[in-house]
């Protein structure tokens, strides 16, 4: 018995349409896992930056952290879990393609501004060039920290050699930093990060740098 061509295209529509909504389905629990296995790793950090935090989701893909009354110097300090959008295939291929993974945003605003500016990323990362490629270079100077593939700039009075040492840091305490910034405006303090190996690793180092970050930043 031949089927016919228009029966043939709903039962493909149809196919498509349940492989998408599955996908969509194990996408979505699939980041929530990650998203709190995530949340977990960093709930031991996170008394670093301040005693009570404000959880949020947004969407299925981020999650925000808020500090509640931050530990000197921040005014105010978040971090976001940034997930791969895993609930939506195409989507997905091409971020990875692009080179997207999980990764971490920790964020700060100080009380006062730096005395110094820099940007230091690396543009092979999913967000390491965008700030850099805004930048007027003939108005920043270069410096090189020995990193392959990493680009800094700092504004002309600023110390590089100062965050160097936090660079470092952050890079070890994580699975690699694709951003640091320290800029005089808010949000003063910017950092990219890709998670360690969460099983192995503690939280504690990375919000640690994070927060002598701050500091230096303010003294330098």
């Amino acid at each position: 018995m031949a089927i016919s061509g228009g029966v043939l295209s709903t039962a493909v529509a149809i196919i498509l349409l349940l492989t998408v909504l599955l996908w969509f389905t194990w996408g979505t629990q699939r980041n929530i896992s990650r998203g709190n296995q995530l949340l977990g790793w960093l709930q031991g950090g996170l008394s670093g930056l301040g005693r009570r935090v404000t959880l949020k989701w947004l969407g299925s893909s981020a999650v925000e952290l808020r500090i509640v009354e931050p530990r000197e110097p921040f005014l105010e300090a978040t971090v976001l879990v940034v997930l791969e959008p895993r609930d939506v295939p195409w989507f997905w291929g091409m971020a990875r393609r692009r080179g997207r993974r999980d990764f971490l945003i920790l964020r700060g605003r100080l009380k006062r501004s730096p005395r110094l500016e820099l940007e230091a990323g690396d543009p092979s990362g999913w967000t390491g060039g965008d700030a850099l490629a805004k930048l007027d270079e003939e108005a920043w100077r270069a410096d090189d920290w020995g990193h392959p593939g990493l680009r800094v700039l700092h504004a002309p009075g600023s110390d590089p050699g100062r965050i160097r040492p936090l660079f470092d840091r952050l890079s070890g305490a994580s699975g690699g930093v694709w951003r640091l910034s320290v800029r005089r405006e808010p949000p003063h303090l910017e950092v990219h990060v890709l998670p360690p190996d969460i099983e192995r690793a503690d939280a504690k180092p990375l919000i640690g740098a994070f927060a002598e970050l701050a500091r230096v930043a303010l003294a330098g």
